[in-house]
Protein backbone atom coordinates (compact mmCIF):
# COMPACT_ATOMS: atom_id res chain seq x y z
CA UNK A 1 0.00 0.00 0.00
CA UNK A 2 1.14 3.39 -0.98
CA UNK A 3 -0.40 5.65 1.20
CA UNK A 4 -3.85 5.28 3.77
CA UNK A 5 -6.22 8.63 4.63
CA UNK A 6 -9.58 8.77 6.33
CA UNK A 7 -11.63 11.56 7.19
CA UNK A 8 -15.03 12.48 8.52
CA UNK A 9 -17.89 14.33 5.97
CA UNK A 10 -17.64 18.23 6.69
CA UNK A 11 -19.61 19.10 3.56
CA UNK A 12 -21.78 21.71 3.72
CA UNK A 13 -23.70 20.87 0.40
CA UNK A 14 -25.25 17.78 2.54
CA UNK A 15 -25.14 15.33 -0.55
CA UNK A 16 -23.55 12.27 1.32
CA UNK A 17 -26.20 10.11 0.81
CA UNK A 18 -25.94 8.64 4.09
CA UNK A 19 -22.38 8.25 4.04
CA UNK A 20 -20.57 9.75 6.84
CA UNK A 21 -16.82 8.65 6.45
CA UNK A 22 -14.14 7.63 3.66
CA UNK A 23 -11.06 5.91 3.78
CA UNK A 24 -8.88 5.88 0.94
CA UNK A 25 -5.82 3.46 -0.07
CA UNK A 26 -3.84 4.38 -3.04
CA UNK A 27 -1.46 1.01 -4.39
CA UNK A 28 1.22 1.33 -6.98
CA UNK A 29 -0.61 -1.34 -8.96
CA UNK A 30 -3.83 -3.38 -9.88
CA UNK A 31 -1.63 -6.47 -8.38
CA UNK A 32 -0.71 -4.15 -5.71
CA UNK A 33 -4.58 -4.09 -4.86
CA UNK A 34 -5.37 -7.47 -5.03
CA UNK A 35 -2.96 -8.65 -2.71
CA UNK A 36 -4.02 -6.41 -0.07
CA UNK A 37 -7.73 -7.45 -0.48
CA UNK A 38 -6.84 -11.33 -0.55
CA UNK A 39 -4.01 -10.69 2.53
CA UNK A 40 -5.48 -12.55 5.67
CA UNK A 41 -5.38 -9.75 7.91
CA UNK A 42 -7.20 -7.59 5.93
CA UNK A 43 -9.64 -10.46 5.42
CA UNK A 44 -9.90 -10.48 8.90
CA UNK A 45 -9.77 -6.98 9.58
CA UNK A 46 -12.83 -6.42 7.04
CA UNK A 47 -14.92 -9.15 8.09
CA UNK A 48 -14.98 -7.50 11.56
CA UNK A 49 -14.94 -4.01 10.48
CA UNK A 50 -17.81 -4.19 7.72
CA UNK A 51 -20.13 -6.07 10.01
CA UNK A 52 -20.41 -2.88 11.99
CA UNK A 53 -21.72 -0.27 9.03
CA UNK A 54 -25.00 0.76 8.14
CA UNK A 55 -24.13 0.96 4.42
CA UNK A 56 -20.63 0.68 2.42
CA UNK A 57 -19.44 1.99 -0.96
CA UNK A 58 -16.58 0.59 -2.32
CA UNK A 59 -14.90 1.16 -5.61
CA UNK A 60 -11.79 0.76 -7.66
CA UNK A 61 -10.21 3.30 -9.70
CA UNK A 62 -7.02 4.50 -12.05
CA UNK A 63 -6.81 7.60 -11.18
CA UNK A 64 -6.54 10.55 -14.59
CA UNK A 65 -4.87 13.67 -13.92
CA UNK A 66 -6.57 16.53 -16.06
CA UNK A 67 -4.24 19.06 -17.51
CA UNK A 68 -6.23 22.87 -17.88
Amino acid sequence: MKSFHWGKDVSIENLHQGFTHIFESTFESTEGVAEYVAHPTHVEFANLFLSHLDKVLIFDYKPTTLRC
